[in-house]
């Protein structure tokens, strides 16, 4: 993989079930480094749509190379979920101590995200919850982080300081909104148009 080349790519990827298609055509290229955005209405497979980009949904069309992998295993270690609603959520009832604890036994060897090692996950108001997941996969020191719904539960100033979280971040994420702002490339999911 050159510099040039985008740490991940997908091209027309879907994923279909008896009931029909879940998301479908999907295009990407990420470059490091970088955010992306899909985003769309609820039901318009954006949380599938990470789901196979991080290689732990089987797609039934299409093409995935994530820094220079195509296996769905060597995938899965490459991108780190830090959050998809009703798959993949922090634990309410730990502290930020016990799940930095979890991450160091699993083999993660970055630094801790910068929060109170006593405060309880539930607690933490949506913003700090959404950073806290976020910094626990980054831990992992992925090629690609992915997050579900970042403008859940916040409201225009949190957005906003979620976005600008991420875009400074340094990592490489594929991240799913209803809305993105402005400066986030987007990729519309569904049939709303979306805000970019």
């Amino acid at each position: 993989m050159t510099s040039e080349e985008p740490v991940l790519r997908a091209a027309g990827l879907g994923v279909r079930t008896a009931r029909g298609p879940v998301f479908e055509g999907l295009t990407l290229d990420v470059p490091a480094g970088k955010v992306v955005a899909l985003c769309g209405p609820a039901g318009s497979g954006r949380s599938m749509a990470l789901l196979a980009l991080s290689g732990r949904a089987a797609t039934t069309a299409g093409s995935l190379v994530v820094a220079g992998a195509t296996a769905r295993g060597a995938i899965r270690r490459l991108v780190v979920v830090a959050r998809i609603g009703g798959a993949v959520e922090l634990e309410p009832d730990l502290t930020v101590g016990d799940l930095v604890r979890e991450r160091r036994l699993f083999g993660a060897r970055g630094g801790a995200p910068p929060f109170d090692p006593a405060a309880v996950v539930g607690d933490l108001p949506a913003l700090d919850a959404l950073l806290l997941a976020v910094g626990l996969a980054a831990m992992e020191e992925p090629a690609v982080v992915v997050v579900d719904d970042v403008d859940l539960g916040l409201d225009d100033a949190d957005r906003a300081a979620a976005w600008a979280h991420l875009t400074g971040s340094g990592l490489t994420v594929v991240a799913t909104a209803a809305q993105p702002p402005a400066g986030v490339a987007a990729t519309m999911m569904g049939t709303v148009p979306c805000a970019s």
